[in-house]
Formats: structure tokens, sequence, C-alpha cells
């Protein structure tokens, strides 16, 4: 699997084959610049023992868009060649089937698997490209023109230095987060509160559910969820459908802002009875209701149903939706009260992006700033670190990273969060990507942009003192 020497050089390193770095792929081969990516030395390094599965498929909810959407990343000629053996697969005529319906996440996540593996192939046989299985990155070192990445596998240590790095491994949930982000709101949480992840929730069977939240409901305390987006209103079906019979009568829901739903147009919206504000909810370029930020499929359907008359879907569990900015009055009262009283709270606030340690040449801890939703990037998701600068070759766009709104491919003004899904990952957000990618391998690093780059830095740092 590698070279015999401990370390070795190449152009650019894709760091995890899950959705967002397979969008990379993806969308670099049917451009045509996947061949002089690798020209310049292509590696993909994942942990996983079959790169380009990714955890997609293990959540049991439906998709926030249609199953053509999903066709939509496989279907183009440079890569009619290399899927073709999808056309035997039960996944794709599933998914084909629900072309203009939500499809399930495992038959999403089974479809997306099967085309990764025949992509890995084809690039590995036709492109040389080297694929680094069962290898965690471990470190990421901030060089003079590049990056240095440590590994591990099987025990043993190696480097690679790159001039890129597309860094997506995945996001996670942590709970200092949920109590950062409730003590903004003026909340807080007892220091024994069972807080659940609904990351491994929305994993989980109406069995697995059960047994985990059998010990609240026999002692009759609230089950709270915290979060307004599609998880959370999934998480809330889920529990619904799992936990109804087993005695669960209600469920509280605290949101920071008001829910929003998507709808196709403002004529849809106002059928529906919908209040949005005409300028800040519409985008400008297709004329959709909260196209960035609202509700659709099955979490429509769910949030709709609980703004109209309280209950989850079709059960009979009831659900207190509570909003602590700007809602109604008593709202916050009832929020604080409410996880006071709670025996669990499930955590539905967002990732944050799984990084390896980030450290510069000299071995000082890089951190990198956060915003609303993920990481304060640019178009093509180079961070930002504590000190001001901008880590270019470095891009991050995946689960608990993400991309802010691009304003000319369209977005509701009032939409301030990130940017993340399959569609943007093969499309829209790994373009950018692409694009800074080359530019960055064309563009030989002098010693007097290192310099320049160096003294802003060291200016940055001098100011950011204090």
């Amino acid at each position: 699997m590698f070279e015999d020497d401990l370390e070795t050089t190449c152009g650019c390193v894709v760091g995890g084959a899950g959705l967002a770095g397979m969008g990379f792929l993806f969308n670099a081969l049917k451009g045509g610049t996947l061949a002089e990516i690798a020209r310049k030395g292509l590696i993909v390094v994942d942990a996983s023992d079959h790169p380009g599965t990714g955890t997609l498929g293990q959540y049991r909810i439906t998709a926030n868009s249609v199953g053509d959407v999903f066709i939509d990343c496989l279907r183009d000629p440079a890569l009619r060649e290399v899927f073709e053996p999808l056309e035997y697969s039960p996944a794709y005529w599933r998914i084909r089937g629900q072309a203009q319906s939500a499809p399930p996440l495992s038959d999403v996540g089974q479809l997306m698997t099967e085309a990764s593996k025949l992509l890995l192939d084809h690039i590995v046989r036709v492109y040389g490209v080297k694929v680094w299985h069962c290898t965690t990155i471990t470190e990421v070192v901030c060089e003079e023109d590049g990056f240095g990445v440590r590994l591990e596998t099987g025990g043993c240590r190696r480097l690679i230095h790159c001039r890129t790095l597309v860094l997506n491994l995945g996001g996670r949930q942590d709970p200092l987060h949920l109590l950062h982000s409730l003590a903004e709101q003026g909340l807080s949480l007892p220091a024994s509160m069972n807080i659940q992840c609904s990351d491994l929730l929305l994993r989980m069977n109406a069995v697995q559910l059960r047994e985990t939240f059998a010990p609240v409901l026999a002692s009759g305390r609230r089950i709270t969820v915290v979060g307004g987006s599609h998880s959370a209103f999934s998480m809330l079906e889920n529990l619904a459908d799992a936990l109804e019979f087993a005695g669960l009568q209600e469920v509280t829901l605290i949101h920071r802002s008001q829910i929003r739903l998507f709808y196709e147009s403002a004529e849809e919206a106002q059928a529906a009875d919908y209040a949005f504000d005409p300028q800040a909810d519409v985008c400008p370029l297709s004329g959709r209701i909260n196209r960035s930020g609202g509700l659709r499929y099955r979490a429509l359907d769910i949030g709709r149903e609980a703004l109209k008359s309280g209950r989850i879907g079709k059960t009979g569990v009831r659900v207190q939706l509570l909003q602590t900015k700007d809602g109604q009055p008593g709202d916050h009262e009832k929020a604080r009260v409410a996880l006071a009283e709670s025996g669990i709270v499930v955590q539905c606030t967002g990732y944050q992006p799984l990084l390896p340690l980030l450290s510069d040449s000299d071995g000082h801890p890089v951190h990198l700033c956060e915003t609303k939703g993920g990481l304060d990037s640019d178009a093509s998701g180079c961070p930002v670190d504590q000190s001001g600068r901008r880590l270019h070759g470095l891009h991050l766009f995946g689960m608990g990273a993400g991309l802010s709104a691009d304003p000319q491919l369209g977005s509701e003004p009032s939409f301030d969060g990130r940017i993340y899904g399959v569609w943007q990952f093969h499309h829209d957000a790994s373009r950018a990507v692409i694009e800074a990618v080359l530019d960055r391998l064309h563009h030989k690093v002098s010693s007097a942009d290192l310099s320049r780059e160096a003294r802003v830095w060291q200016v940055n740092e001098r100011f950011s003192v204090g």
C-alpha cells in the first residue's frame, strides 16, 4: 500500500473519503481536472477499510432532497462508463423509483457507497491515484509551502508532505457546544443531565430507542429536544413512533429562532397560510421560500403538523414548541423549567468538524475559527486560524465545516448558517475547491510570498494579544 520510505511527497491529499471527499473526486473526474491533479500526485487517505462508504446509510430517516437530486450526482457523460454497473444495483433503482419524493437515507447511502467504489477503482486504474485505507490522520503541520500530514496505519507512522490538503473527516456533536449555546440564551442544564446526541440516536431502531429511553419514561421526567433543523424534527418523529406505546405522551422542543418551512414559491406558501418575510425569506434567484434554511419533505410535514396542532405526525404524542429568541411571552421561562425537569436532553444543534491535531512548524497548536454552523472559511473552504491567518491550501467543506451560501447561486437573505448536502458536495462546494487546488498546484510560491505571509501572520498575532 505504501512506498518503502516513511515519508513521501505529493501535490494533493484528500483526507477522508466520505461524502465531501468523494464529492471532490466525482466533480474533478466529470470536470476533466482529475488527470491534472493526479499528475501532481494524488493520495486519498481514509480510516475505513472500505473508503467511500461514509455514515450516511446508517441514519434511519428520510433525505431532505428528492431521489433525482442524488441521481443527478451520477448523471454526467464523463461518468457513464464508470457507473454502468449501477444498472444492476437495487439501490439505484429504488432511488430512481423515488425520483420526485424523499428516499430513505439508507438507500442513498447504499447508492453512494456503490458509486464511490466504482469511482475509486477507476481513478486508481486509469490515473494512478493512490488510496490508503485503514489509515488515520493524526496531525497536520502547517509548513512553509504546504502541509505535513502525519498518519498511522497498522501501528506504523508515516508522513506525507503536500501542497494542498482537502480535509473532510466528518462531523461530531460536542455536548459542550450545546452547553455554550444554551448559555448564550441564558439557559443551563443540571450538571448531572443525561445529554444524548441526535447523531447516535438517529441511527437507532425502535427497540434500541426504547431501551435508551426506558429509564426516563419510567421516571416520568421530560424528554427535551434542542434544535430546529431537519434532524430535530426527524428526531421527534422517531421518538414518537418508537415510544408512544411505551408511554411517551409529550416531547418538548426548544429552538432559538423561528421554525422555517420550505416552499417552492410564494404562491405555494400563501396557499398553505405560511407567513414569511417577502424580502428576507425569499431567494432572489429562484423565488423559493427559505431555500437554504427551511424544513423539507418529511421534516416539513412533521414541522407543519407540529406548528398547526401541537402533535408529532400522525401519532398521539404532543410536542411543546418553545422559542427562546423573540418567541411567545413566557417561552423562555418555560424552556428553563423544561430543561430543569428533563431526564434526557437530545442535542440537535448541528455539528463541529472532526479534526486531527493542527500545529505550526514550531509545534504550536493551530485553532480554526468557527462561525454559525461551521468554520469561518472562504468560498473554497480555506479556514482562518486564531490569529487571523488564512490557511491557503487547506480546504474543508464537509460536515461540521460547511460553506456560506453563495449569493450568485441563490439563497434567502435571512439564512446565515452553512450549506451542507450531497448535491452541494458534488457540485458547487467542490467546484470552488477544485479551482483553488489547481491554482495552487500551478503556482510556485516564492520566498517573497512566504515572507509576506509570515509578516502578516506576525502582525495579526501582535494585534490579537489581549
